[in-house]
């Protein structure tokens, strides 16, 4: 039997990564995946598996890193995801996330990203959605 993670859970996964990659801890990121992972920016990259993953997230330049996550939305009963963020590393990324999980576990992870140094709230040009809202 699959087990679903419920929205808090879910929530919950999201605040283990930030910290984990603004720790580089990436022993503890990498748990967040499945063993077969499929990670991609589709102009960008394909990684499938969490040794690849690894890799990816080790390649960090040496950057202290910060994760924020914006609006959440998740769908317990189709464990799908889709997150706006901000990552700061090597560069500032303003981007979405389409996530999909199994058993508690990321199995899709498809983001789409730019390279922006605005704040978010200046990068999303007055779309921001209020807070509170959005984060179903």
């Amino acid at each position: 039997m699959k087990s679903k993670m419920t929205k808090t859970a879910f929530r919950g996964l999201l605040e283990r990564l930030a910290n984990g990659w603004t720790n580089r801890d990436y022993a503890t990121v990498i748990e967040a995946f499945a063993k077969d992972v499929r990670y991609a920016d589709p102009l960008r990259y394909n990684l499938r598996g969490r040794d690849k993953l690894r890799t990816f997230f080790e390649a960090d330049d040496g950057q202290e890193q910060r994760t924020t996550f914006h609006t959440v939305i998740f769908d317990e009963s189709r464990q799908v995801a889709a997150v706006e963020y901000t990552y700061e590393g090597s560069h500032r990324y303003h981007g979405v996330a389409l996530i999909r999980l199994e058993n508690g576990l990321i199995t899709h992870w498809r983001e789409y990203q730019h390279i922006d140094q605005r704040a978010w709230s200046e990068f999303v040009s007055g779309t921001e959605f209020p807070s509170g809202k959005g984060k179903g």
